[in-house]
């Protein structure tokens, strides 16, 4: 019972604030009623007290001050400072530079070419030894997909329509450059890359004013507005630009290509396109389109001041990716493909379709070193409803073959071979020498026919293809889907990942979110570009609302 008057000390002495034995903080709390068994001792009956707590109340093992908090937090954030520097240290790989935010894109179109004409080239020129085992193009790994390719006017396309929803991501109709179906002008994939800052270029081998690459910078109700066309083309100051055409061209055009505004290098031969290292370049090499691929491999002055698409593509590269600050968009073409297909000349077909193929490899070996390029590669549509082994006579007995070798024994195209037998050559005889076929008198009734009329080089294609057991069944396009391939495309591959998870893969013509996977439409590969290269397009349309594409 001698306690209780202790408590009333112990109470008064923490009324006054503070302990001055310790320093430590009275904590005020509720009265307590105290019990017998309570704070006040055995005595006391309900007694109630006023009370402060102080920390020495508390158990001294659960003591924990500011300052221990402040140590606490202190070696915490120390902890993880050090490890994520050991994780830099360690885990990333050695010269590591940091996600890079340019990206270029490089848009290769074999025109005309049709999943047949690549078969094709594959069987002629990649055949082992005396077997029918093939190797592969070096294309072949690279089989992403299929596209579709119908026109707002047509199932079966036209080149025009096809590039202009390339180059602008809109369907439209057939012979169309750079306008939509009510023929006005939208804005292209370079004209909006410039906007940004990006570097453009353009590699074909017809004309700079044929209907693939005028979609990617002019516009025109008409695709034979050829003239008009190329008066729209210096002021999209494209970085490169390569081909034929030259007599499209004015004289002034050309003096205000090498003019300061625009500084252009102008070049016409294959070695001024090579004394070239750095700046713009307007490159003609041909009035019309450059010479065929059959025909320049085996002519010395040809091969030796024509440059291949191979060797135009790696002076583009070369030249697009100096001061690439912002990255680059490049078109480049196997534009000749789909004419040896409209003239139904399989063995001329074969080279330029190779030639394809090996301009793929350099592209894609560049783009590999690179590290920060997208490759996509397909074609327009496909063109001459291409047949391996053709059925000349039904006799009810069925076809299972074609040959290659006949295909490789011929050394010159049908052009060629048509213009010489209008200038007098002997018929007879030129395709013997350059084929090894012998005409009958009916190819050579055909030949005399059709000799006045631009058509002949079509007669003599399908003579000589069909020599080969090779059929054509139109000399324009069909409505065919063609292949996809890419190279360097994780975006695809990440959404289309997530499409599986989501069953989202069906019943879709063309997605909002488009991906490079499957059977998709011609219009997802621009709306792929677009988005990955965070162009503008519609501020490019609206610019060109009072354009007039009729010259």
């Amino acid at each position: 019972m001698e306690q209780a008057p202790k408590m009333e000390e112990e109470s008064a002495i923490g009324s006054s604030g503070s302990n001055e034995m310790d320093g430590s903080t009275a904590i005020p709390m509720e009265p307590m009623t105290t019990s017998s068994s309570g704070v006040g001792g055995s005595g006391g009956g309900g007694k109630v007290v006023s009370h402060f707590l102080l920390e020495e109340d508390f158990d001294s093992k659960k003591r924990f001050t500011s300052t221990h908090k402040r140590i606490f937090y202190i070696l915490t954030s120390l902890a993880i400072l050090v490890t994520v520097v050991l994780l830099i240290v360690f885990l990333l790989p050695r010269g590591w530079e940091g996600p890079k935010k340019k990206t270029n894109i490089i848009m290769m179109i074999g025109d005309g070419m049709g999943p047949a004409a690549l078969t094709m080239a594959r069987v002629c020129f990649h055949t082992k030894g005396e077997s029918t085992s093939q190797a592969h193009l070096y294309l072949d790994p690279f089989i992403v997909g299929t596209v579709k390719t119908y026109s707002s006017s047509s199932v079966v396309t036209d080149s025009a329509a096809a590039a202009t929803t390339y180059a602008s991501g809109i369907k439209t109709y057939n012979r169309a450059v750079g306008v939509d179906p009510n023929a006005k002008p939208v804005g292209t994939i370079i004209e909006a890359a410039k906007k940004i800052g990006m570097k453009t270029g353009l590699v074909v081998t017809t004309r700079i004013s044929d209907a693939t690459p005028a979609c990617y910078f002019a516009h025109s109700a008409d695709r034979d507005n050829e003239a008009f066309i190329i008066n729209q083309l210096l002021d999209k100051e494209i970085d490169v630009v390569l081909g034929g055409g030259k007599k499209f061209f004015s004289n002034k055009t050309l003096q205000d290509a090498v003019s300061s505004k625009y500084n252009y290098s102008y070049v016409q031969s294959k070695q001024e396109m090579e004394q070239v290292e750095s700046g713009r370049i307007l490159g003609l090499f041909a009035d019309g389109d450059i010479p065929w691929e059959i025909d320049r491999l085996r002519d010395p002055t040809l091969l030796s001041t024509k440059p291949s698409l191979q060797e135009m593509t790696t002076k583009a590269l070369d030249l697009i990716s100096q001061n690439n600050e912002n990255g680059f968009f490049l078109m480049v073409e196997g534009s000749k493909i789909d004419v040896a297909a409209h003239i139904n000349d399989a063995p001329t077909q074969i080279w330029e379709t190779d030639a394809f193929d090996q301009t793929f490899n350099i592209v894609r070996e560049w783009a590999e070193k690179d590290g920060n390029t997208i490759v996509i590669v397909t074609a327009d549509h496909e063109t001459g409803g291409l047949t391996l082994a053709n059925q000349m006579i039904i006799d009810g007995e069925p076809k299972y073959s074609w040959s290659p070798e006949k295909l490789l024994a011929v050394n010159k195209s049908a052009d060629s071979m048509a213009n010489l037998i209008r200038d007098g050559v002997d018929p007879t005889k030129l395709i013997f020498d350059n084929t090894g076929y012998t005409l009958t008198v009916t190819d050579l009734q055909e030949i005399n026919r059709t000799k006045p009329f631009r058509y002949l080089n079509q007669v003599i294609g399908r003579i000589i293809s069909n020599y080969a057991d090779i059929g054509f069944t139109t000399g324009g396009h069909t409505g065919e889907d063609v292949n996809l391939y890419t190279f360097g495309d994780t975006i695809s591959e990440e959404k289309f990942e997530t499409r599986l998870k989501d069953h989202q893969t069906e019943l879709a013509d063309n997605y909002i979110d488009p991906i490079l996977r499957g059977n998709i439409n011609n219009i997802d590969i621009a709306s792929f570009i677009i988005k990955t290269l965070n162009l503008d397009i519609q501020s490019v349309t609206d610019s060109l609302k009072d354009f007039n594409p009729n010259p």
